[in-house]
């Protein structure tokens, strides 16, 4: 044993020393780093100065094939004389080795990649794997694999790129997982040298701020061990990063218009112009380029150019999953369902017939097999709670079954629903009934009932893989201040919630200061940033008019923009509603082409009559703990109907009678300021009102009428 320790510790202090037996003997020092030495050495004819991180990621994985080689030798001695523990021993030793290196160094060693190997054999095999797994692409998967073949057969283009493929089709077909199973195929083959597959989301590049991030996970991309770059969302993507992935695709390389340098593995931007190591381009470095969409073709090359297309040497359509298909594709995610169950839960589920019948029939064919992974999600969800609940665990048998149009799970006399519904009917009552109590605006309130019926169709024509006719609903809310515009707003976000429309439903409210920044370059970010608190929910923009404060207001003009290509690029998940006068409004809506399409609905909120603000006023008082008594009803309702006549706008609607109602409980505390009577406490009368009218006239104006705005906006 003695004999055995001591050849291991020899071969630890060589790995781990500076200098080795089995490394080239010379006069320099060989110094392992990840970064580029403070001081310069003479260079050697054996180039051993190691001046980057590839180099030295380049001389720790050949020292670590040398230590295996040598461990090897050990391995076949230490076989004679202990050969019941050998092999265990062996095993330690590396994974100890191997763990020693990436804690020390920050990497892994590199997967010695097989050079020579039956190619049309193992792509076959390949092909065969990943259809059993990818269902109903067979076609598809066949020209992925052919698409991963091609550098093998022709050799890499001259500017490192194994290939540059597009992928298209429906969602939920199979284009991602294809990727990641033909790659992680190679790599089990040792022919690709890791199944990492970098995914590059392009819409989280939406403006000239983000470059510096866009670059380095660009960077990290590219000089990462995956071999495997996919680009995805690129229709919304800041211009000037699609002419950088397109100099890439052309080129095999970009030429950045800064000096860059490698702080810690981060690149950091050159303060000065003499930069010992600057990196002034990006390059492939051998890697496979995949292009993925869920449109067309011709979105792609809208996106890129021609010459992009005349670099794509495979275009691979992945089609809408047939009946076939999605039932194959159920009985899969059943069977991983009941494992699930079994490993997690301890309990023995029994999945009817019935049960994959409601999947078929229920689940949104627009979002393909994401859309069956969900309803299986949502029921193991359920059934998660119905476990948990009942106290079980214990293996116990427990049927899932349809009944009554409802898939359940069902343990002796107890069911359990496993469907959860996007809407709630218990906060559809609730709105309506908050609806019911808003004074006056019907014509909204019937609008917004209306949207129920309208999204409930849509939903079941997309269940049964119909074309949804999808309605724009960001709306433009017009009217005088205190008409309720911002507490329909926050119903509404409430109620598209509740019937499925918004996956958040809260309500977000801003004005000019929130969206524009005082400085260059800020006001896209500062946009961005507020926009992403509202995915999900209402993005409500009060007096949007204050945006666009001419044709010289550059920074209110880059905030419309970010918000009109937000609108586009989140329109499933975001509503935008602008709010101001009539008059202003329609001049906004000159500001950007985009904005007249882009919002369809508008809704007018008129001024309060005298009546329904005296309603509004017994609210008021009632939410305070008061009443207003009878004989204070007509002479409030004809101070009402005066104040409107002459100025609504500054007398503020909704606003002027809780103002009225406050001004009364002051008053009224100064007449019973001796008082002990409960009624009279709580009763406004006539004389606590006070009703001298002091708006100001209001003055003519050509404001346009709600006809005019809406032609504007065809």
């Amino acid at each position: 044993m003695s004999d055995r320790n001591d050849e291991k510790n020899r071969l630890w202090n060589e790995v781990f020393s500076k200098k080795r037996t089995y490394e080239e003997k010379d006069d320099s020092n060989i110094e392992l780093t990840i970064e580029a030495p403070k001081k310069e050495s003479a260079p050697s004819t054996t180039d051993a100065i190691l001046k980057t991180a590839d180099k030295a990621m380049q001389e720790l994985n050949r020292i670590l094939t040398k230590q295996k080689e040598d461990l090897q030798q050990m391995q076949e001695q230490l076989n004679k004389k202990e050969p019941a523990r050998a092999q265990t021993q062996r095993d330690i030793d590396l994974e100890t080795l191997e763990k020693q290196l990436k804690d020390d160094y920050g990497i892994e060693p590199t997967k010695e990649v097989i050079k020579e190997f039956d190619q049309g054999k193992v792509f076959q095999e390949i092909e065969t794997e990943v259809s059993q797994k990818i269902i109903g692409q067979d076609e598809a998967v066949k020209k992925v694999c052919v698409a991963f073949r091609r550098p093998f057969v022709m050799g890499e283009n001259e500017n490192g790129i194994k290939n540059v493929m597009l992928i298209h089709g429906p969602r939920g077909t199979g284009k991602h997982s294809s990727i990641h199973e033909v790659a992680s195929a190679l790599c089990q083959r040792n022919i690709l040298a890791s199944n990492e597959v970098y995914t590059m989301d392009m819409s989280r590049y939406t403006s000239a701020s983000q470059e510096q991030i866009f670059l380095q996970d660009l960077y990290e991309a590219l000089n990462g061990k995956g071999t495997v770059i996919c680009f995805e969302n690129f229709e919304s993507s800041f211009a000037s990063f699609l002419r950088m992935v397109d100099a890439l695709v052309i080129d095999g390389k970009v030429v950045l218009n800064k000096r860059y340098v490698l702080n810690k593995g981060v690149l950091v931007e050159a303060q000065t112009g003499l930069v010992k190591d600057a990196i002034d381009s990006l390059h492939v470095n051998g890697k496979y380029l995949v292009f993925i969409t869920n449109g067309k073709v011709s979105g792609v090359q809208n996106a890129f150019g021609a010459d992009f297309m005349y670099h794509v040497l495979d275009d691979i359509t992945f089609v809408q999953l047939d009946d076939e298909a999605i039932s194959k594709i159920i009985i899969q995610n059943t069977d991983a369902f009941v494992e699930k169950c079994k490993n997690n839960l301890h309990i023995d589920a029994k999945v009817d017939e019935s049960i994959r019948c409601w999947v078929h029939t229920h689940f949104d064919k627009t979002q393909g097999i994401d859309a069956i992974r969900s309803v299986f999600h949502d029921f193991y969800v359920s059934i998660s709670a119905f476990v948990l609940n009942e106290n079980l665990g214990s293996n116990e048998e427990i049927l899932l079954q349809e009944a009554d149009g409802m898939p359940y799970a069902v343990y002796g006399s107890k069911k359990q629903v496993l469907s959860r519904e996007k809407n709630s009917a218990e906060e559809i009552e609730a709105v309506n009934k908050e609806l019911d109590e808003i004074v006056g605006l019907d014509k909204v309130k019937n609008y917004i009932r209306s949207l129920q019926a309208h999204i409930s169709l849509q939903e079941k024509r997309k269940q049964q893989g119909l074309k949804s006719a999808s309605v724009s609903m960001h709306m433009i809310f017009t009217g005088n201040p205190g008409t309720g515009k911002t507490t329909i707003a926050r119903l509404l976000a409430r109620y598209l919630k509740a019937i499925g429309v918004l996956s958040e439903g809260q309500l977000v409210e801003v004005t000019r200061a929130d969206l524009v920044a005082q400085y260059v370059g800020q006001t896209a970010p500062l946009t961005m940033s507020v926009i992403k608190s509202a995915m999900g929910g209402v993005l409500f923009v009060d007096e949007a008019y204050s945006l666009y404060r001419g044709k010289d207001d550059s920074f209110g003009l880059e905030a419309i923009d970010t918000l009109v290509k937000a609108m586009e690029d989140h329109r499933d998940n975001l509503i935008v509603v602008l709010a101001g006068y009539k008059k202003e409004m329609a001049t906004f809506l000159e500001a950007n082409s985009g904005l007249k399409s882009r919002f369809p609905n508008l809704i007018n909120f008129d001024d309060y009559t005298g009546t329904q603000l005296y309603q509004i006023a017994c609210i008021q008082a009632k939410s305070k703990g008061y009443e207003i008594s009878e004989d204070a009803k007509e002479p409030l309702i004809q101070y009402f109907n005066e104040v409107q006549s002459i100025n609504a706008e500054e007398a503020g609607n909704g606003r002027l009678a809780r103002n009225v109602v406050e001004e009364a409980i002051l008053k009224q505390a100064e007449r019973l300021v001796n008082s002990t009577d409960q009624k009279e406490m709580t009763e406004l009368k006539k004389e606590d009102f006070d009703y001298t009218v002091k708006v100001k006239p209001k003055q003519e104006s050509n404001e346009p009428s709600l006809n005019d705005i809406m032609n504007m906006m065809k």
